[in-house]
């Protein structure tokens, strides 16, 4: 299994070289994402907490890695990031809670306070 950080880096990356090879794909996606995650009436840990709960449940395993780490970069503490993947599990079923189980908890361990 990737580690977070290999995730996290490997995303980059990949996003990067998409932009340069294949810029129909990616444009303006970056900007959508800048945009959704910019505080508002919720902030930007609120949100990347709902992000960590929306990808648990439709089992993103890079998604999880990234929105898991905004979150601790935003403030969130593990067990808020638990809580909010709890909700993911209660919309995905039994193949989220694998995702928790199996990807999740390793992934907060190697984060630790942000990478």
């Amino acid at each position: 299994m990737d580690t977070a950080r290999d995730l996290l880096g490997k995303r980059e990356a990949n996003m990067n070289r998409l932009e340069k090879e294949a810029p129909h794909l990616s444009h303006g996606f970056r900007e959508f994402i800048t945009d959704c995650f910019r505080p508002g009436v919720l902030d930007r840990k609120q949100k990347e907490l709902m992000a960590v709960a929306a990808t648990v449940a439709v089992r993103c395993i890079p998604c999880v890695a990234h929105h898991a780490n905004n979150a601790i970069k935003a403030g969130a503490t593990r067990n808020e990031v638990l809580e909010a993947a709890t909700i993911g599990v209660e919309v995905g079923g039994g193949p989220s809670l694998v995702i928790v189980r199996d990807n999740l908890l390793d992934f907060l361990d190697d984060i630790g306070t942000g990478v």
